[in-house]
């Protein structure tokens, strides 16, 4: 019972990972909080409002990128690990939880990138429709 070394490596990743997931309840609450100060700017138009969800938000996206580069950097590890006789089927999912993973980053990092360099949504012109 989890005596070797790949045991212990993965109760450690395990351990990382409690620790992400209280992580996300924070900011699932400081998602709450940015909703408030939005509401907040859309019913007053208050400057300092609209300041706090937006620095809000960049945070959380910051925090949720810098967690999406772990699982990229352990689903790539994993991939690494696994051994010349593992199954095409190990293979296989190895690389959709790599690929899958890379995906939440790129995903991550365009929320990031919209939410510190996007337009003001009050200056948005669309004026082709």
């Amino acid at each position: 019972m989890g005596n070797n070394s790949k045991d212990s490596e993965t109760l450690e990743e395990l351990r990382i990972e409690d620790y992400i997931w209280l992580i996300y309840i924070f900011l699932a609450i400081f998602a709450i909080v940015s909703n408030h100060y939005e509401r907040n700017y859309l019913k007053k138009h208050n400057k300092q409002d609209e300041s706090l969800f937006r620095t809000i938000n960049s945070e959380i996206f910051i925090i949720s990128f810098f967690i999406y580069l772990y699982f990229v950097y352990i689903n790539y590890k994993h991939l690494k690990e696994l051994s010349f006789n593992a199954s095409k089927k190990d293979y296989l999912f190895g690389n959709l939880g790599l690929i899958a993973s890379i995906f939440f980053l790129i995903g991550g990092a365009i929320s990031l990138y919209i939410s510190l360099y996007g337009a003001d949504e009050d200056a948005v012109s669309l004026d082709f429709f």
